[in-house]
Order: structure tokens, then sequence, then C-alpha cells
């Protein structure tokens, strides 16, 4: 341990104190910059413990803590469950899906009101090919196994899902010395569906793109999804077969005693699970922490992306990835020119190290190096940009996924360092974890399975995909549906009752944007939000209503009586 502290303190000019506990290396000290304490953190993977844990501080910089909702009741005391699941995100919800395939007492508790609020919808939304993690590691295996499967799942779901195929563009002919790299990395991580294009070849396909580029590698079998559709799907169909969320619910410590986990104490009262699930994402260690289990912590990387107007959907329908020297090597893929699900194209993301788990800020920095980087086809501009936002991945210092059981509190398992490709290996990862659940709660009770499974998510028609004739005799038997409230996105009144009145309802104004795609077009609202918040007057006070959960409220005080009728 003393030659791991002279060998980094002199590396990085500073003190620095080292520890083992849990089977990972703890590190503290105190330096002046940020991106410092992240290399010390990377460094100190090098010498093979189980994982870092780093707890140096930097000067001038207060990490904030986790983000607490203002409820407080006894909603949840004294609930006994088999599983608790701590986070909704892409992960939590595939994990109660596959959960729900057995008799069980599910409960997924999330700080958030709605599912899907942090990294699960802040990101871009590809189904990435296994072509970037390192060969053995759990990232390479959990994204070939997830790919195979999204396919059918999203069939079963019922959630947005196309295969349009990754092409990598490589600048010069000299960078044919990496061929045959990329044709081992093929072979180890089980790459399909591949092809080498000359520039000429690929710009028959893609006629929009810079003739800046000498080849490309493409990867046919690489897609799109809606991120927040394809969680959503996951866990109402986890709800249909008997799982329970309950959202603004924070985990606030846990009760241990003889290395397991006797009581969870949250906000809204304590619960008593069997067993307990850390799908926390951002705040994965967090929750370790709580159960003295340490022994990885997450350093947020941020993402910022740009949303290009459907007017210019043409320009390219692959997915682009522009190649360079600076990304070989590196911890990321570095983004791209992606195709969404909905028709737009998207800029990104970009990749910075940031103190702050939350930190969703945009800049004209950012906007300004997606550009720079991103634009790869001819006719696209700044002003073709409708919204830009950011998300913060779950990295470890190790830079792969954490799924297994505890090694310290018995009935305690892992899904955390999930970033990228971490969506595509959603559905593989819980399959894994429940089986671990499974295995666990076997030596307690006898497990059967849920008899009543459905795999296929039982919901209403997508109105905009139905025939004129089919749309027409829905609005004869529901008016709601004959009366447009977003122009740029067609949604209609009855999509955003249906949405408030969903398995996960929305409560919000994002809750229904996500779910309808209100508020999603060229204007972001700007004609829409009034007809929202008259129809959202229909569930609850106008001072109650918020735009993405307490704390960010429309309105602070009614001004007068009265005001004019709409006729919604």
């Amino acid at each position: 341990m003393k030659n791991i502290e002279r060998y980094l303190s002199k590396k990085f000019s500073t003190p620095i104190h080292c520890e083992e506990k849990n089977g990972a290396l703890f590190l503290y000290g105190r330096v002046d910059s940020w991106d410092k304490v992240v290399s010390i953190g990377k460094e100190a993977t090098k010498f093979g413990f189980r994982g870092v844990v780093n707890k140096i501080e930097c000067e001038g910089v207060k990490i904030v803590g986790p983000k607490v909702p203002s409820v407080r009741d006894e909603s949840l005391h004294g609930k006994r469950v088999d599983v608790l699941i701590i986070g909704a995100g892409v992960i939590g919800c595939a994990i109660a899906r596959e959960l729900s395939r057995w008799k069980l007492d599910i409960l997924v508790v999330d700080k958030e009101s709605d599912i899907a609020s942090h990294q699960s919808s802040h990101n871009a939304g590809m189904m990435h090919p296994p072509i970037a993690p390192h060969p053995k590691s759990k990232k390479a295996h959990y994204n070939r196994k997830g790919l195979d499967l999204i396919e059918q799942l999203a069939r079963e779901l019922d959630f947005p899902y196309r295969k349009n195929g990754l092409a990598m563009l490589f600048p010069s002919a000299a960078y044919a010395l990496l061929l045959p790299f990329i044709k081992l990395r093929e072979h180890q991580n089980k790459v399909r569906e591949t092809q080498f294009m000359t520039a000429s070849k690929l710009l028959e396909m893609e006629p929009h793109l810079k003739r800046n580029f000498a080849w490309a590698y493409v990867v046919w079998e690489a897609g799109v999804v809606d991120p927040f559709q394809m969680t959503l799907a996951l866990a109402e169909n986890a709800v249909q077969n008997g799982a329970r969320f309950s959202f603004n619910t924070f985990v606030e410590s846990f009760v241990v005693e003889d290395e397991k986990i006797e009581a969870v104490v949250t906000n809204r009262g304590t619960i008593f699970p069997k067993l307990v699930v850390n799908a926390a994402g951002v705040w994965a260690d967090h929750v370790a922490s709580l159960a003295n289990d340490e022994f990885f912590t997450i350093h947020p990387r941020k993402g910022e992306m740009a949303i290009i107007d459907k007017k210019r959907s043409h320009l390219c329908r692959m997915t682009i990835s522009r190649i360079s020297l600076k990304n070989l090597g590196s911890v990321t893929k570095g983004g791209g020119l992606i195709p969404t699900a909905h028709g737009n194209l998207l800029l990104g993301p970009t990749a910075i190290e940031v103190p702050q788990r939350e930190d969703y800020s945009t800049s004209l920095e950012g906007l300004e190096e997606l550009f720079k980087k991103h634009a790869v086809v001819e006719g696209l501009s700044k002003s073709d940009v409708i919204s830009y936002f950011a998300g913060t991945r779950a990295a470890t210092y190790e830079e792969d996924f954490i799924v297994e059981p505890s090694k310290k509190i018995k009935n305690l398992v892992y899904a955390a360092g999930i970033q990228s490709p971490g969506l595509t290996s959603a559905p593989a990862i819980a399959m894994d974890v429940a089986s671990m659940c499974i295995e666990k709660l076997q030596k307690e009770k006898k497990i059967v399975p849920n008899e009543k499974f459905c795999p296929v998510r039982k919901k209403e028609p997508n109105f905009r995909k139905l025939s004129l004739q089919e749309k027409q005799k829905i609005i004869e038997k529901n008016p709601a549906y004959g009366i447009v409230i977003c122009r740029c996105e067609n949604v209609t009144k009855g999509e955003v009752l249906q949405a408030l009145n969903g398995e996960i309802p929305a409560t919000t104004l994002d809750g229904i944007k996500w779910r309808t795609r209100c508020g999603m077009g060229r204007c972001q609202g700007g004609f829409c939000t009034p007809f929202l918040v008259e129809i959202l007057q229909q569930f609850t006070d106008a001072l109650s209503i918020t735009k993405k959960g307490p704390g960010s409220e429309l309105f602070v005080a009614r001004t007068r009586p009265g005001g004019i009728e709409h006729d919604l």
C-alpha cells in the first residue's frame, strides 16, 4: 500500500493516502482540479484491486448529493416485499419485468416523479453493435447478448425500434492499418453483418455525406430505439404482470444486521424486503455506501446532444460516426450523427468529466463541438437545431458494468456502473440479475413461475399509425381523438388522456411529452403547453402542475378568478 501511495503521490505531485476495504482501493487526498481527481482514479485501476473508491477532494468543488423529494409520508411504512429494486431507469424496469415471470412481490422505487428521469432518457437511443467494448469485458458480453434480444423485445412490447446500420468513416487510406485490429475485434466480440466500403460506394447510399473520408466500416446490425418508450414499455409490462412502482421515494438508509439488509428506510416509510437490487444509476455507489459495501465510485461523464428538425431527416438514414486518432483508445465511442426512431437527426453526444452527477447544463462550446465533430453531411446548420440537452453516464473507473451479487451483503445484488452500451445491454443484464435474485430467494422460500405472465404489453393502438378509416372509427367512439393538441407532432387530446391514465401514468408536462411527443416538435411546446395545462387541471390543482416533478412548478400563485375558457 505504501508503494502505491508513493507512486501516485509522485506521479500527480500531491500527497495521496490509500487503504484497502471490501477488496477495493480507497483513495484520499486533495487536488486543485477535477481532471486530476479523475486521472488519479483511472491510474489506480492498474493495481488489480476489485474496484477503486475515489474519496479525493477537489479545491473549489462542492459535490452536490442526490436531490431529495419534498414529500414525506407513511404510504410505504411496514411494507414487506420479496424484491425491492432501487432505480426506475431502463435497467431497473427491465429487471422488474424479468422478475415478474415469477410469483413475487416486486416493488420498484425511484426518487424522481417518473421512470427514466436520468440517463435512461438523456441518451441518443442507439442500439450499439459490440465493436467498441474491450473483449472479455462485461460490456462486450451484455452488448452482444442484448442486441440479439432487442428485435423480439420491441415486437412484444411495441416500442419504436429501427435497424438502420452504423457507418464509421475513416479519413485516409493510412487508416487501413487498422483493418487487422477491426477484424480481430469482430471475431472476439462476435460482431455480425459487417462490410468495408469505399467512399464512392457509401456515397451512393448516403449522397449528402461530406467528401472528406476515404473509406468506411459499416455494421448493419446497429439500430435506434426511443429510450424512454423502451423503458416505459418494460415498466408497463412489469406492472401488468404484478410489479408495483413508487415514485418520489428516496432511500435514506439501510438497517443491516448480520450482513443482511433487514429494512430500508425511505421518506415514505420503512420497507422490509427479502432482497434488494441496486440499479440506482449515477447514485449506485451512494446506495452501496448505505450498506457499508463500497467498492466502486461513479464519476459522471456528461454528454451534450442537439436535436435537428425533421425537415433535415433526408440528410442521412444510417448512423454516421467519424473516426479520428484521438478517438482510438478513448473510453467513449465518440458519438455521431444519429437518425432517431421518430425521424429527427441527433448530433452527439460529447464526453466531458464533471463533478456533479445531475449536471444537465448545456453550453455554446458544447454545441460548437457537436457541429465541428458530427455535422458530417452537407446542408446542416445551427438554425436546424430545435432543442439540445445533456445526460450523465454512470461510469466507474474500471469502465465496466457491475452485474453481480454483493460479496458482503447476503441479500443485495448489483446492476451498477451501467453506461453505454447500457441501453442495448439492458435486456440481457436483466435476465442475469433476475437469475441471481431467484437463486438467493430460493434459499428462503419456494419460488414458482407466474402462470399469468404475459410477455406482450397490452396497450391502446398507436393512433398515428392507423389508417384514416381506423382513426375515424376511434374518433366516433371518443371525440377527444379528433382534437389536435400538438400541431408539430400531430398529437391528439385522446393520446394525452391515454398517457394520463396509463399503467405508469404521466403526472408532469415532461411525462406527457415523453409518452406522446407533445412538445417535441419545432415549436418545443410553444403552441401546446397552454392546452396541456388546461387538461392537467382536470387531474390536479393548477399550482401543483410541474414540468418534471417537485421543484419545477409552472405557477407560483393565482392572479385572478375566471379566465379564458378553451374548448377542450
